[in-house]
């Protein structure tokens, strides 16, 4: 995430780092320099700063898989010199009355506050009809959520903040690398069908021997 941030966003004064936070190994990102637990990215258009990207992430230690998790995970950008947000997204394991993985829009429309009044108490999510933001717009789950490449390309290309040469090459690497781990997660979470589809690709597998390695795992042999 570091390597993305400095090879992308030219003065984002933020130098990343994990602390433990409890004796199960959970850990928080934060940033080095300041106290919190979030860290806040300045954003440059013309080398003037005009907005923030604050990232806050905590991590969950599994045991089973021997592999920090990602337990809660939020970006949010804020106009600078303005205390409400622009946009967040979000995802978090533990919500179970919404969506775990969602973003927030910071934005009104007569139209939109019309269908929330005419809905009222419907759903399960906590409207307010006087604001959009109230709304979860559902992201995919847990391992097709928003990652920090996608925010990145988002405050760059559509909001138009400055970027520094190269920032193309470096979210592809970034963005590559997520997908090759959610890729590895989802593929524990979904052993029997990651296996069904590995043999329609013409490789072997077969069930590990019980007590030889953990359930979500399968042995793979290349034919």
């Amino acid at each position: 995430m570091q390597t993305l941030i400095d090879a992308a966003l030219p003065e984002h004064d933020v130098q990343l780092w994990a602390r433990a936070v409890e004796p199960d190994g959970s850990a928080l990102l934060r940033d080095a320099e300041r106290d919190g637990n979030f860290a806040s990215m300045r954003l440059l258009a013309g080398g003037t700063h005009v907005a923030s990207l604050a990232l806050s992430m905590r991590f969950r230690w599994q045991p089973h898989h021997e592999a920090l998790v990602v337990a809660e995970s939020k970006y949010t950008l804020v106009l600078t010199g303005d205390r409400q947000p622009l946009a967040r997204f979000e995802y978090e394991e533990v919500l179970t009355s919404t969506p775990r993985s969602h973003w927030h829009l910071h934005a009104e429309r007569g139209a939109f506050s019309a269908l929330l009044s005419r809905t009222g108490d419907r759903g399960t999510g906590r409207r307010d009809s006087t604001r959009l933001s109230s709304l979860h717009f559902p992201l995919a789950g847990p391992h097709f959520r928003p990652s920090l490449a996608d925010v990145v390309e988002f405050v760059i290309l559509e909001c138009g903040v400055d970027a520094l040469p190269g920032w193309e090459r470096a979210l592809h690497e970034y963005r590559k690398d997520w997908r090759r781990d959610e890729a590895a997660a989802t593929a524990r979470q979904f052993s029997a069908e990651t296996a069904e589809t590995l043999r329609s690709l013409g490789w072997q597998v077969r069930p590990p021997v019980r007590g030889d390695l953990p359930a979500p795992f399968v042995s793979v042999l290349r034919k």
